[in-house]
């Protein structure tokens, strides 16, 4: 009982010390509301009272969020919205773009309205991020009892409850039940869970984040390094090629390219006589694993090279490219459809933001992303140099709930950036005076 409260505290204390956007935000009703918008990617897969549980969500917690909104907007700053300004453009001019309707007006505003309140900080983000992160401990040690109960007991232990799901996510209900089917529904002699989401990639666009916060953020400690081992053990397990690339490159990162005990990661640490070794050891270890893990050697396989000629990357992105490359002037500007009725094949986020809502699409959805490659720092920079890059070969990053996914955590960022700017403010500001009064 006093291990796991001192656990608790533990936790507690880190977190305290990661993320704090919207942490006023502590009566029970804003932290439910929380857990669920960080259930959201998750849940908007299953049947609900409203379309799907994710938008069952946002309607049922509409009424609370405006009710906060309308308490905020008596006193804000306009710099806050600022973040989020390009973004409430792009739904806008999703409404407007092929033919307004009273449906997406009130779709698209409805996500205006979350998007107002989690900039404003009405919403509590910390909450969000601090569910989320049990989530992908949950997941972590879920597919790890996966496998204990495949490969040690001969069964494959089901954790997705497939009679609630929605017709659409039929495509992932056989892996869901075997774990041993793809979304074609051919069965497979490679075994690849993904606990309780739906298939491996979501799990790594879920876990990600996470892993990057433990390992990247500054003053890294044994707490959050320990955290991070599960989540990477999770990612390679999930056989995700995602997942294992990001895992590699993030441990690269630390191993290869911090300055020691602050983490401050930058290209010149490299040559540190210690990161040297670090980096040759980590090479040492993947080619071990390459050529001695079958379910690894399988998965990077599945990434670069396949027997029939067509490796992961190809599959997801060879056809979305020729048809992006199909589409010219005003097409390419404004966009061809909102329908993809008929495009039977993967269409990442990028391609489809194109062909949706053209080059005004890409440049208003992924504002936030690039104001994070330009003004975040460590962790915050990584997580939107992945989403970007991922959003190149999977559908998910544009999707509206891994989008409130990643915009919680990115905002996040950004308040931690502003609380930077002002303490260092604060310091100049008591250094001056204090020359002044000597």
């Amino acid at each position: 009982m006093v291990n796991s409260m001192g656990i608790k505290n533990k936790t507690a204390l880190e977190f305290s010390q990661l993320v704090s956007f919207g942490e006023n935000n502590n009566q029970f009703i804003d932290k439910l509301c929380a857990f669920f918008l960080a259930l959201s990617p998750i849940l908007w897969h299953y049947k609900g009272p409203f379309q799907d549980c994710g938008h069952s969500i946002l309607i049922i917690f509409f009424p609370f969020v405006v009710l906060k909104l309308l308490m905020k907007l008596r006193r804000f700053n306009l710099a806050d919205l600022g973040v989020v300004a390009m973004l409430i453009m792009y739904n806008i001019y999703r409404v407007v773009a092929h033919g307004a309707t009273l449906y997406k007006f009130g779709h698209r505003m409805l996500i205006v309205v979350y998007l107002l309140a989690l900039a404003l900080g009405c919403i509590n983000v910390k909450h969000i991020i601090k569910t989320a992160y049990y989530v992908a401990i949950a997941a972590s040690v879920c597919i790890i009892l996966q496998y204990i109960c495949y490969y040690g007991f001969g069964f494959h232990l089901q954790l997705v409850p497939t009679a609630l799901l929605l017709p659409r996510a039929e495509q992932w209900v056989l892996n869901a039940k075997t774990g041993l089917a793809g979304i074609t529904g051919r069965l497979r002699s490679f075994y690849r869970p993904s606990a309780f989401f739906l298939e491996p990639s979501h799990m790594f666009l879920y876990i990600f984040p996470h892993l990057l916060i433990m390992l990247l953020s500054k003053n890294t400690n044994r707490w959050r390094i320990r955290r991070a081992i599960l989540f990477t053990v999770g990612l390679l397990l999930s056989t995700s090629g995602m997942g294992i690339a990001v895992a590699v490159g993030a441990w690269g990162l630390f191993l290869g390219m911090s300055s020691g005990k602050e983490n401050i990661i930058k290209l010149r640490y490299i040559f540190k006589p210690k990161n040297v070794m670090t980096l040759v050891l980590l090479l040492i270890l993947i080619v071990g694993l390459y050529f001695n893990v079958p379910v690894f050697t399988k998965s990077v396989d599945r990434i670069i090279n396949s027997n029939s000629g067509s490796d992961a990357i190809s599959g997801r992105t060879t056809q979305s490219v020729a048809l992006v490359k199909s589409i010219t002037g005003a097409n390419l500007i404004f966009g061809v459809s909102d329908s993809i009725t008929g495009i039977d094949f993967n269409l990442p986020g990028f391609m489809v933001t194109v062909y949706r809502y053209g080059l005004i699409g890409i440049l208003l959805s992924y504002s936030l992303y690039v104001r994070g490659l330009l003004k975040l720092k460590a962790q915050y920079f990584w997580i939107s140099f992945v989403v970007i890059v991922v959003s190149f070969f999977s559908q998910h990053t544009h999707e509206t709930f891994y989008m409130f996914y990643y915009i919680s955590i990115l905002l996040e960022g950004n308040y931690q950036l502003k609380l930077q700017k002002r303490q260092s403010f604060n310091s100049n500001l008591a250094a001056d005076m204090s020359l002044v009064w000597q």
